[in-house]
């Protein structure tokens, strides 16, 4: 029996858009299809997807598929990896 990962992995997308402008950017391109923020270029965080991870089942999330970690702010990133620490 084989596994799609797609079912192992939740796709949170905390953050929205980023700051690096790559040229062939698949997530820039969903964004403006999607219209999900005004400005790619200016990364929009969500915080009230953390609750997504307060489940008590063991899970895996996508945090930077509409994003770059490079670009989160430094609160953005305390933020989720504090909430990762409690579920530790």
């Amino acid at each position: 029996m084989s596994i799609c990962i797609k079912d192992q992995i939740q796709n949170m997308n905390i953050v929205i858009g980023c700051t690096v402008g790559c040229a062939y950017c698949y997530a820039r391109n969903n964004v403006k299809r999607w219209h999900m923020i005004d400005d790619f270029a200016d990364p929009e965080f969500f915080s009230g997807k953390l609750k997504m991870m307060e489940k008590k089942r063991p899970q895996n999330f996508l945090l930077t598929g509409m994003s770059d970690l490079s670009g989160w702010k430094p609160e953005w990133r305390d933020a989720v990896f504090a909430k990762i620490l409690i579920k530790c």
